[in-house]
């Protein structure tokens, strides 16, 4: 298999060491994917994916679909089920969200999807929106409070660190590692169990030299949730270069369980099986890698591989130097 150059510098080829994927190195928790899954959606918010789906069978959740009529979410959608999910525990029934609903879309056309961009609360078991500090009913009446404790603005559950881990994402795609390291703290200062901040944390440390540290934090992901597809990803990458293979392929294997569609997974998975000699499992892999990234330098040269080891070597071109 020839060598391909990547953005970073790195290459690869079938006798090399397999290692983090080339150009991507460690996965930052899955916050910050384009789109996630109706499982992923369910694990993040934390209900049951079943619930995921009826909310979007009644118009709650904007969403998209993509080839072989998959559903996805994007950050707006997240945004929307973590609303109905705190609505809903503070006593606010489905039909009153979807009232609520559809009475914005009335009121302001232009909201394309309300519960991602105006901010919900409950008031006596009543939907309030807040905007600038003031308060409106759904029918765009002034909710004013009477009476001590009458009428109190529930804020929604979370929404603090919801902005902050936000702001910390936002801090590390400007390379503002430190300011991103402290909102992080922050954060489990606020949650101390937050998994996706645990594993930046980690990314962080890995960053700076520091492989102990962030595997410290991946593994106490992991403890919280173990179905984490960047905290196993992420750990199996630190294994695997340090010689322990088996436990990588494990992890690898857990990622896929939790995103089935998580390609550097799939490829360092592959490469992993390959080195420790069970090329026929390591095929499998390589090949749902394409499945899922058919195009690119990295898809052209596997699929140049993979076609070779299919062709008989009496078939094989013979190069002749000259007489």
């Amino acid at each position: 298999m020839g060598q391909t150059r990547t953005e970073g510098g790195d290459s690869f080829s079938g006798a090399d060491p397999p290692r983090a994927f080339p150009g991507s190195g460690f996965q930052k928790a899955v916050t910050m994917k384009k789109f996630f899954s109706p499982k992923e959606v369910a694990r993040l918010v934390g209900i049951p994916g079943s619930r995921i789906l009826y909310w979007t069978r009644l118009g709650l959740m904007p969403h998209i679909r993509k080839p072989r009529r998959r559903l996805w979410f994007d950050f707006q959608g997240l945004v929307a089920a973590r609303t109905i999910k705190a609505l809903r525990e503070q006593g606010i029934s489905l039909r009153q969200i979807r009232v609520c609903v559809e009475k914005l879309k009335k009121r302001q056309p232009d909201l394309a999807t309300p519960l991602s961009e105006v901010r919900f609360a409950a008031s006596r078991r009543r939907i309030v929106l807040a905007k600038k500090k003031r308060r409106f009913t759904p029918e765009g009446q002034l909710h004013l409070d009477f009476g001590e404790g009458d009428g109190r603005l529930l804020t929604l559950p979370g929404s603090d660190v919801h902005n902050l881990f936000r702001q910390a994402l936002d801090c590390e795609l400007r390379g503002a590692w430190k300011e991103a390291w402290d909102k992080y703290l922050t954060i489990l200062s606020l949650k101390p169990d937050h998994p996706d901040s645990l594993v930046n944390l980690g990314n962080i440390l890995y960053r700076q030299g520091f492989a102990e540290g962030a595997e410290v934090h991946y593994r106490q992901v992991l403890r919280v949730d173990p179905h984490h597809a960047e905290a196993n990803f992420n750990l199996a990458n630190l294994l695997e270069e340090k010689g322990l293979r088996a436990e990588a392929v494990h992890l690898y294997q857990k990622a896929l369980e939790a995103n089935p569609e998580f390609a550097e997974a799939c490829f360092n998975l592959a490469r992993t099986l390959e080195k420790e000699g069970n090329l026929k499992l390591a095929r499998k892999y390589w090949l749902a890698y394409l499945d899922l990234e058919p195009t690119g330098d990295l898809a052209d040269l596997l699929k140049k591989r993979l076609a070779e080891e299919l062709t008989p070597k009496d078939e094989q071109p013979c190069h002749k130097g000259k007489l």
